[in-house]
């Protein structure tokens, strides 16, 4: 009698441990490759989630959603510069115009940062407060201390939220930061951070000081952090700055109530989603975050 309870025990050991679980989010992009059109209404049965040899559960995913966004613009070198004129003019506009009810923060910097107090969702507050800003972009300074205002930039939002992203237009150029490059890598993926980035101009020999400086260690960091974190990299796109922090699913998935830091995980299509994208741009970060403390319920009963 004992050796059979045993038995049923063990058998139902690993039915008990997969119910110990919790609900972690994360914001996927998904794209057909041959289109470049996002791909709608998928449902969380169209995604296969792994870590390792376990397979995740994907218990939802929804595209209207409302992440927090920062955009950090560099201002250096606008002086006499028309086609940089033009992007800090456009990309100011567009900010003001975003969706009414997106949380969005909005800094400039140069030598320093300057930022608006805090991520706002009303157009009317949010363009008087980036008029704010650019008034003050001129003194900024010359020098550019790229990572520290990124570092400034991932302060905003303080405690993590599933989607937070910054999206940086910018030249992959530091001649200031106290910071490394290495330090801000750790801190983005630590944070969960999307990390977007447009170019402000194509990069030429005679930018800067690119004729004798490749600065590699900058543009090393904007290729590796907007693929690590899920984000994009791009040259300077307007339809880009206005859609893309929004576009795409916010994913629930289960991950074990133990899960205490960032694991790697894969994700791709299955069933009907997978045979009619073969092979789809899915965007998503390299390491899936443990559940934040407020969502650790388990999810199944005991």
């Amino acid at each position: 009698m004992h050796r059979i309870l045993w038995i049923v025990l063990f058998m139902l050991l690993p039915i008990i441990a997969l119910g110990q679980s919790c609900t972690t989010y994360v914001v996927v992009g998904a794209f057909d490759r041959k289109s470049g059109d996002d791909i709608d209404d998928l449902k969380p049965e169209d995604f296969q989630a792994r870590m390792k040899n376990a397979a995740l559960p994907v218990v939802s995913a929804a595209q209207d959603f409302s992440s927090r966004l920062v955009i950090l613009m560099e201002t250096d070198g606008m002086d006499g510069n028309t086609k940089l004129e033009d992007v800090e003019n456009l990309s100011t506009r567009l900010a003001r115009e975003l969706p009414r009810g997106k949380p969005v923060a909005f800094g400039a910097f140069a030598r320093r940062a300057i930022f608006t107090r805090g991520f706002i969702s009303d157009q009317t507050e949010r363009g008087a407060a980036i008029s704010e800003i650019r008034e003050e972009a001129d003194s900024l300074g010359k020098d550019v201390s790229l990572f520290d205002s990124l570092h400034q930039a991932l302060e905003l939002f303080g405690p993590h939220r599933p989607g937070d992203t910054i999206l940086l237009i910018a030249d992959p150029y530091d001649d200031n930061s106290h910071r490394s490059a290495g330090e801000l890598e750790k801190e983005l993926l630590a944070s969960g951070t999307r990390l977007l980035v447009m170019l402000r101009q194509r990069l030429s020999h005679v930018s800067r000081d690119f004729l004798w400086s490749s600065h590699d260690r900058e543009k090393q960091f904007f290729s590796d952090m907007t693929y690590r974190t899920g984000g994009a990299y791009t040259d300077f796109n307007a339809h880009f700055l206005a859609t893309f922090a929004w576009r795409g699913y916010m994913l629930g998935i289960q991950v074990p109530e133990t899960m205490t830091k960032p694991r790697k995980w894969k994700l791709r299509f299955r069933g009907d989603a997978a045979e009619s994208y073969r092979k789809p741009m899915l965007y998503y970060p390299e390491q899936l975050l443990p559940c934040a403390p407020e969502r650790a319920t388990a999810s199944a009963s005991p």
